[in-house]
């Protein structure tokens, strides 16, 4: 039998379904059991029993359907998990989803969001933070608002109650340092639209609210608009009781960012050291920057001696001590909010170490390629390099453009002024070989991301650099997968 024919009978039965007609849905499922007894019709009573609350007899259907795994889309797993976790087969739900294959945005998140709540009822509190951090890397999916709802995940009450007492590691605190923590709290703190519920949440809601509750999207429940309007009161009591549980959460949260951020930015000059004595002097300069822009106190007086930064070194503590506004402002980045105002308004009313320095031409690059100057973006990164011969920013930048307009032997005698230690860059090798090749070639920041607080792989860019600097400075902590 081909798994793929058309099945009306089962199209119906969940057709049934939808048009709120239960009983005969039913029926029919139960008929269809007893008379074709395949895959696909205990795939549909799956789903079918799950969204009527017969978890035990959507349990028994997935069993037999996992006979013929290899045929089952995620999408049907994620139905057979969720039967075994509400008829309380909670490992066996855990093991499943752990088994899926993440192949699209939406099956990761979803796969992490389930595992987050089933280690933490499992006790595995750890291996839940990783899982409950690692789903924010993903888009949100709509119809879930995962982002949202792990705040009031009835199956999350227990890793609540232990984050604030659990101590991450340097390896665990680089690894989602980056993650958009504000962004997720700024979503968060309106409590509209209402987060849903699932059917291990009804256990833990108060019975009175049930009757605000219609169900949505299979297995969640929603208030219903009519009930909303007919008991206000309720519906009061309803928003009062979300937001008492969510507001601790969102605390905890951001309490823990701070301090996953912490660690982080506590490490960034040792970072520093450890890129520049691989020649990774771009990346050293910005772990600087982000040392000085983060910590408390921070003093360029105070910088430890790093041989292959001290010019640059140097070079900073010459434009602070002539301007400290217009260093911390070419050091920030605020030119790429305000393109046009810094190089007409702010740019020239700079004094000269300033104005003339490498980051501003480094500055003025960025500002000119976004302006779609791309000649002066060239002249001035080609500018910033002779002020800094061994920061490869710079240098890719103008070589980017400079292949764009196939000027190929510029581009190749610029690329190859940077000494031998920058071939570790993955950036530095694929613009080699497109140069080489007379190709064009992008970077892509959805490749290498620019990470807010910089770890040593610089957002990939430098392939398994973290677990270099962790192993060289014994950090051997290991980490959950």
């Amino acid at each position: 039998m081909i798994l793929s024919e058309p099945k009306p009978k089962l199209e119906e039965a969940i057709a049934l379904l939808n048009l709120g007609l239960n009983d005969e849905a039913l029926a029919l499922i139960d008929s269809l059991l007893h008379t074709e007894p395949c895959q696909k019709t205990f795939l549909v009573a799956v789903t079918i029993f799950n969204r009527l609350e017969h978890f035990d007899r959507a349990a028994k259907c997935g069993d037999e359907a996992l006979k013929f795994r290899d045929h089952c889309e995620p999408e049907d797993l994620f139905q057979i998990s969720l039967a075994y976790n509400f008829s309380g087969r909670l490992r066996d739900s855990y093991e499943l989803e752990r088994s899926i294959q993440p192949m699209s945005n939406d099956i990761s998140l979803v796969r992490l969001y389930g595992l987050a709540c089933k280690a933490s009822r499992l006790g595995h509190y750890r291996e839940a933070l990783h899982h409950f951090l690692s789903s924010f890397r993903f888009h949100n999916v709509e119809s879930l608002d995962a982002h949202r709802k792990i705040f009031l995940d009835s199956e999350m009450v227990d890793l609540w109650g232990r984050i604030p007492e659990m101590t991450l590691s340097l390896r665990e605190s680089m690894r989602f340092c980056n993650l958009p923590f504000d962004e997720i709290l700024a979503a968060n703190e309106n409590l509209h639209p209402l987060r849903c519920l699932d059917f291990y949440d009804l256990r833990a809601t108060p019975e009175k609210f049930r009757a605000l509750l219609q169900p949505m999207h299979q297995t969640c429940f929603e208030v219903s608009p009519l009930q909303q309007a007919n008991q206000p009161e309720l519906y009061a009591d309803y928003i009062e009781w979300q937001q008492s549980l969510v507001t601790p959460r969102l605390e905890i949260f951001r309490d823990l960012s701070q301090r996953i951020r912490a660690a982080v930015i506590e490490k960034q000059l040792e970072f520093a050291k450890f890129q520049a004595e691989r020649g990774r002097i771009a990346c050293a300069r910005n772990h600087i920057v982000c040392h000085l822009q983060n910590s408390p106190q921070a003093n360029l007086a105070d910088l430890p001696a790093i041989p292959a930064l001290a010019s640059l070194v140097e070079e900073f503590r010459a434009q602070h001590a002539e301007s400290p506004e217009a260093f911390e402002y070419l050091i920030s980045w605020k030119c790429k909010n305000e393109p046009e105002a810094f190089l007409f308004d702010i740019l020239p009313e700079m004094p000269a170490l300033n104005r003339n320095s490498g980051y501003a031409k480094l500055a003025l690059g960025c500002t000119h390629y976004r302006l779609g100057n791309i000649h002066s973006a060239i002249d001035q990164w080609a500018a910033c390099a002779d002020l800094w011969p061994l920061d490869d920013a710079p240098v890719m930048n103008a070589t980017m453009l400079l292949s764009g307009e196939e000027r190929w032997d510029e581009a190749s005698e610029l690329i190859h002024r940077l000494p031998g230690q920058c071939m570790d860059s993955l950036l530095w090798k694929s613009a080699c070989t497109a140069i080489r090749e007379r190709r064009s070639f992008t970077i892509s920041n959805k490749i290498f991301t620019s990470p807010e607080i910089p770890t040593p792989t610089f957002g990939g860019l430098y392939s398994g650099a973290d677990e270099e600097f962790l192993t060289e400075t014994k950090n051997f902590t290991p980490i959950c997968a």
